[in-house]
């Protein structure tokens, strides 16, 4: 197993100077949620076993310029790496990205490394929190596991450059279509949307599919059938808006692993 730090360093095509190794605590990242969210704290305690600070995307690190508006701080892009506890489940794995997203009053690339050895890149559109100073709020949030995009599609010297808002976005939107989105206009908001609509979807059908394999009765069966049919048109359309005409076919076959 690769180690996580080279990993995402690697994934994102750092340069050596973006390039960090600096040790993060389970107390310090457990501490900002003691008062308002006690329950939180203890799954950040209990589900990490270890998190570290291994990149920083900013103006001296790699040339694109800050951004900053009234609700947006993107003067620097940390990118941390957690490796999980054994038996973290999912829904905690994923509330862990939450938290650790809504903890900074920036944008950030988290990597979680689960107990099979599956690196996942967790990304979430952000806006600063008004009640909670040096927070954000989540707008969008995606998990994704790397083995699924395309092989360094993700380089940080092949995303937007006009500033690091612009690149976290492209990087966000990116992640979502498996490293092959459809078009340039697509945004990182309809991408996530539509990963999740297709997680959704992909979902239903397999539900469906099982439903009509035990259902005896033919007319039920004969209704199940058309919206087995109806959701794999749907699949379709969605597929097509998410990732370009090329990878398309490929996709059918290599169901992305999501999230919502």
């Amino acid at each position: 197993m690769r180690d996580i730090r080279l990993e995402l360093a690697d994934l994102l095509g750092l340069p050596e100077r973006a390039r960090e190794s600096r040790r993060l605590t389970k107390k310090d990242i457990a501490a900002q949620w003691e008062q308002s969210a006690p329950a939180d704290a203890r799954l950040l305690t209990r589900a990490i076993a270890s998190a570290m600070i291994v990149g920083v995307l900013s103006p001296t690190t790699i040339g694109a310029p800050s951004f900053q508006d009234s609700d947006h701080r993107v003067d620097m892009i940390p990118i941390v790496s957690v490796r999980l506890a054994d038996r973290t489940k999912p829904v905690e794995r994923k509330r862990v990205a939450e938290l650790l997203h809504r903890s900074m009053p920036r944008p950030a690339v988290v990597g979680l490394r689960v107990s099979d050895g599956v690196l996942f890149l967790s990304l979430a559109l952000t806006h600063l929190s008004r009640a909670d100073q040096g927070m954000s709020v989540i707008e969008a949030h995606l998990v994704v596991p790397v083995n699924t995009v395309a092989s360094e599609s993700l380089h940080v010297t092949r995303l937007a450059r006009s500033d690091l808002d612009a690149l976290y976005r492209d990087l966000v939107r990116t992640t979502a279509a498996d490293g092959v989105p459809a078009t340039a206009a697509l945004t990182a908001v309809d991408a996530v949307k539509l990963r999740q609509r297709l997680a959704e979807l992909q979902s239903e059908l397999a539900t469906a599919a099982r439903d009509a394999a035990r259902e005896k009765a033919m007319q039920q069966k004969i209704d199940i059938n058309t919206r087995v049919r109806i959701l794999r048109t749907e699949i379709d359309r969605v597929r097509s808006s998410l990732y370009c005409a090329s990878s398309s076919e490929s996709q059918m076959t290599n169901e992305p692993k999501v999230e919502p």
